[in-house]
């Protein structure tokens, strides 16, 4: 890593082409922040069904906010300003609020200042360098189990930049250890899906990395490599939420106005096979899997939003030349593939008109067959999700609620061929595990001060989930299992929530304080309590706390 970051500083000194232009990951608490904006109608034209946005939209809308400014509160004026020395080369070319290591006269650590290993920028370009490192502390509680404890510690750096003032690039990347109880510390968003913890029960090591290349030419936009997309309304991200490992894709927008466009095409997980041989030793076989999306959306209005779209899902060949095509009807070319995989068509909506309350809904039809609606057939395939976010006591209390039900049918995600389900690597790419599920989510965020946060939020579910024999095979396929397709001797009638009933309830706070620009503490405690099928009780006590610093 040192190596590529010495390369990075010596060619951007030496070409001077070196700028800004990337993307803001899908997690930051801007986009917290920008919903409330656009909920309480400050700025216009604003949608959250796709993340990350760019760095270049975000600053355009936080110049709408600075005009608007006068219509904020206290805290938001406050968090604004952060926000605003945050992006300030982003807006106006500045770097007067920026410090550095590296050819620097002076760096306060502890200023409110942008703090950067390196940057340098000049009329067509500029890079920007940054060393981070975190450290996790985890402690799981059980009844009757004594309590354990893990955790992990790491580091590694961010290089970004544009150049000739349209292509930009990011490059970040990690290494680390685990800590303590292996358990524990796989409850980590760092080694949930890690490859080199999770394969290899006698390591401790792990490491991970991520970047990409866009072009942004405003009207239109193109990137190719990897890092966290989200898709969909509200807390629970119905489509592509955090539930699955990032993968890699190529994407294409247009956004012109009241009319946008998005396509991608990535590269997911298969099914993974072992297999042995005298010679070789273990031999890892990865079923090839792609996913498509397309999305054409509507500003109908300032606060009225309207969007239809498509997911493909294939595999078991290379990438499918016809699914490349983003303005291609997916239905009807998976038709013309001979019906080989998996087509799903969704509507969304998305309501601001009434001032600082927001409505949306999301229709997803995993397959349907409309001369059989109602009578039952399995293959009647809907999700639905509504929900509301509301900022409506701004003037009184500083705290946004988010209400949210999602129902989803049996079946949906689910595929009569493995490969084609609704997952990367058998994780759901959805933020719920499995079909047959119903879920109500009701979370509070109250902004003590602009640095300090705390959001609480309730999760209940109740799955019906597919009985099983005592040697552990389906008794019974009603469609509860995205691993288990429609197979030709199940029953042709599916009911919601039939099966075996499992019920869940997750109790979540969590606070976050910077006390110190680009010096984080976040306190995240959880609560799960779960009534499975065979009777099986599951309760669960977890608190992770992380410091995590940008220098």
């Amino acid at each position: 890593m040192k190596i590529y970051l010495y390369l990075f500083i010596v060619f951007s000194a030496a070409c001077n082409t070196l700028a800004q232009f990337e993307y803001v990951q899908s997690d930051n608490k801007i986009y917290n922040f920008l919903e409330r904006m656009d909920n309480l109608n400050i700025i216009e034209s604003y949608n959250s069904f796709e993340l990350p946005k760019t760095r270049k939209e975000i600053s355009r809308l936080l110049l709408s906010i600075k005009e608007n400014e006068s219509l904020l509160d206290n805290i938001d004026k406050e968090m604004l300003a952060d926000f605003l020395i945050e992006y300030e080369f982003d807006i106006y070319k500045s770097v007067d609020h920026s410090d550095k290591i590296i050819d620097s006269n002076g760096y306060d650590l502890f200023s409110q200042r942008n703090k950067y290993l390196f940057y340098s920028s000049d009329s067509s370009a500029s890079i920007f360098i940054n060393v981070f490192g975190e450290s996790q502390f985890i402690s799981v509680s059980k009844p009757s189990i004594k309590n354990s404890f893990g955790g992990l510690t790491l580091i590694g750096g961010e290089i970004r930049g544009t150049f000739v003032n349209n292509f930009g690039f990011l490059i970040s990347g990690y290494n680390g250890t685990a800590l303590g109880d292996r358990t524990s510390s796989s409850l980590s968003d760092k080694l949930k899906f890690n490859y080199k913890f999770s394969e290899n029960q006698d390591s401790s090591f792990f490491d991970d990395t991520y970047g990409y290349l866009t072009a942004d030419f405003d009207l239109v936009k193109f990137k190719i490599g990897s890092d966290r997309l989200n898709l969909g309304y509200g807390p629970v991200k119905t489509f592509l939420g955090d539930n699955s490992p990032p993968f890699n894709y190529v994407s294409f927008k247009i956004d012109y106005k009241y009319f946008t466009f998005s396509f991608f095409h990535g590269k997911l997980l298969g099914q993974s096979i072992s297999d042995t041989s005298f010679i070789n030793g273990s031999v890892r076989k990865i079923d090839e899997k792609y996913i498509g999306y397309h999305r054409i959306g509507f500003n109908i209005s300032n606060s009225v939003d309207f969007g239809l779209g498509e997911f493909i899902i294939y595999g078991d060949r290379p990438i499918d030349l016809s699914y490349l095509n983003p303005f291609n009807f997916y239905k009807s070319t998976e038709h013309a593939n001979r019906d080989r995989d998996n087509s799903m068509l969704f509507i969304d909506f998305n309501n601001t008109s009434i001032n600082g309350l927001e409505f949306y809904s999301t229709i997803l039809l995993d397959d349907i067959d409309f001369s059989k609606l109602g009578t039952g057939w399995w293959g009647n395939q809907m999700l639905l999700t509504i929900g509301a976010s509301s900022s409506s006591l701004y003037k009184l209390i500083p705290i946004d609620v988010n209400v949210q039900y999602v129902r989803i049918d049996p079946y949906v995600f689910s595929h009569r061929l493995l490969r084609n389900n609704f997952s990367n690597y058998n994780y759901s790419l959805s933020s719920i595990s499995n079909p047959n599920t119903s879920l109500f989510y009701f979370g509070l965020d109250y902004r003590l001060t602009n640095r300090f946060s705390v959001s609480t939020s309730f999760n209940y579910y109740v799955h019906g989930a597919n009985p099983i024999n005592s040697d552990g095979s389906i008794l019974e396929n009603v469609g509860g299992d995205i691993q288990l397709g429609h197979r030709l001797f199940d029953s042709e009638n599916s009911k919601f929530l039939d099966g075996d009933l499992e019920y869940g309830r997750i109790f979540s706070v969590k606070l976050f304080f910077e006390p110190i620009k680009q010096l984080y503490l976040i306190l995240d405690m959880n609560y799960i309590s779960e009534n499975l099928k065979e009777n099986f009780k599951n309760k669960l006590f977890s608190t992770l706390f992380r410091l995590y610093t940008r220098i």
